[in-house]
């Protein structure tokens, strides 16, 4: 070979060999021009790619808010039953709606003037479908009945449920969940969230019955109590429930002589009622003596006597923390009986707010809505559609304020309270918790190592084995996104 060429063949193999180096020399980084973006994805899909989850239907939208950058997506399009994801859309329907002065009220009235201590006619007791009202509050409207001057009742007292329909339960709720009190039922009338507390515990010697106690105390209930004190393990462990439709609760199964007190929480049937007889029992505590019956009507007296006042913040926090039902479906139907024009109704309240939805930029073409809580089976959302919404209720500074404050913060309070401790998501994430059978739902927001605020939605159907597996994963990805740099444009 000519000398002339000997050398550019020399020349060639030496550019070819320095152009595969890298300037300084070390050799290349499997991740080395990979983008954030991409790692991301790569760490997401190797969270979800465990084989327990094979049999689960996931989907997963996590978005920018700054500029709306789409970081993941897996069947964000797909419909899911989301769970108690739906108080999202409650809440910031309500908020939007309601406007963030709104307070839910119980007015107490009479129709009568007071007479040598006597009140000749009724009370009446009105209510507005507020979640909040407790014993104490009743014990309140006794004091204030006693402040009037007031001894006697001579026509009892009128419960007015008139602000609601008279529909107690959800569409799709399940008949056998009663007597759940994540399933209590609905009432413009409401008290201790509409649920009675049960302590049990052993008698004081083998063969008694075992001891019950009420709280609040109330005759409102009858309690058959066939719980016996008994070492004899043939005999089923303790059992407290409440009969289908009726306020008997009944106490079966035995409790060893030195077990601890259980308790255990019921719902209440026809819960209006029971707010009425409690306030009748606490009236004769506070020295009221009330002759006539309790009874529903739409009357009202003149006399105002006294007003309870919570306000739609306080509601927020109800529905969204700890992810109560009852709450999340007054807040429904208040939305209907305030702007509907008609007595407050699930449907009613559930195209109001798929309106508002839609007006905001939240596309509500694909969606099922049947209850304001996610206790309903028939309810169907996609992570897309959760995720706009936090995106557009983020733009709104004054209103988000109300709505991220409402919601459970990771290793810190609510349903997320003992989740993510320890980690870049404990006091980070705010989203809202969601579960049914089967079903694990994780939306909300958070921010990544390099102050990107993100919302998300992580949706999980069809589990056929422990919720706890899939919270695990959703909080990984969460623990994945506050400790990444994700260095967005």
């Amino acid at each position: 070979m000519p000398r002339r060429y000997r050398s550019l063949v020399l020349l060639f193999f030496l550019l070819a060999s320095c152009s595969s180096v890298p300037p300084t020399g070390k050799p290349t980084s499997p991740d080395t021009g990979r983008s954030a973006l991409d790692k991301l994805h790569s760490q997401i899909d190797t969270i979800l790619a465990d084989s327990t989850l094979l049999p689960c239907f996931i989907g997963v939208k996590i978005v920018s808010l700054k500029d709306g950058t789409v970081l993941y997506e897996r069947n964000g399009n797909k419909l899911f039953h989301p769970a108690s994801n739906m108080k999202l859309l409650t809440t910031a329907a309500g908020l939007r709606i309601l406007g963030k002065d709104f307070k839910f009220r119980t007015v107490l009235t009479a129709d009568s003037v007071v007479r040598r201590g006597e009140l000749r006619g009724s009370l009446y007791v009105r209510g507005f479908g507020d979640p909040l009202t407790m014993i104490s509050d009743i014990d309140s409207l006794a004091r204030i009945v006693r402040s009037h001057g007031i001894e006697r009742v001579r026509g009892g007292i009128v419960g007015n449920t008139s602000y609601f329909d008279t529909l107690s339960w959800g569409a799709g709720w399940m008949w056998d969940d009663e007597p759940d009190p994540d399933e209590a039922f609905i009432s413009a009338l409401n008290v201790n969230d509409n649920a009675i507390e049960v302590s049990v515990r052993p008698g004081r010697r083998i063969g008694e019955p075992v001891e019950v106690t009420l709280n609040p105390p109330t005759a409102f209930v009858n309690v058959l109590n066939s719980g016996v004190t008994s070492r004899d393990t043939l005999i089923q462990h303790v059992r407290v429930t409440r009969r289908r439709g009726e306020n008997t609760i009944v106490i079966e199964g035995r409790m060893d002589p030195h077990a601890p007190q259980e308790q255990f929480t019921l719902s209440v049937w026809k819960p209006e009622l029971y707010f009425l007889s409690l306030f009748k029992e606490r009236l004769a505590e506070a020295g009221v003596k009330v002759r006539g019956p309790v009874r529903l009507d739409t009357l009202a007296g003149t006399l105002e006597l006294a007003e309870l006042l919570h306000p739609i913040d306080s509601i927020l926090h109800k529905v969204n923390k700890p992810s109560d039902n009852l709450a999340a479906e007054s807040l429904l139907k208040a939305i209907a009986a305030e702007k509907g024009g008609t007595r407050g109704s699930a449907t009613v309240g559930l195209s109001l707010a798929e309106s508002c939805m839609a007006a905001i930029g939240v596309d509500t073409t694909n969606m099922m809505l049947y209850d304001g809580s996610g206790v309903s089976w028939y309810n169907a959302i996609t992570p897309d559609a959760l995720a706009q919404l936090l995106v557009k209720m983020s733009r709104d500074p004054d209103q988000f304020r109300v709505f991220y404050e409402s919601l459970p913060v990771a290793g810190v309070d609510g349903t997320l309270k003992a989740r993510m401790k320890g980690t870049s998501a404990e006091g980070n994430v705010h989203a809202k918790t969601g579960s049914l059978t089967g079903v694990s739902s994780l939306s909300g927001y958070a921010t990544s190592a390099d102050g990107t605020p993100l919302a998300f939605s992580i949706l999980c159907n069809h589990f056929p084995s422990k919720l706890s597996i899939l919270r695990d994963k959703q909080d990984k990805i969460m623990e994945l996104l506050t400790g990444s740099r994700l260095k967005l444009p």
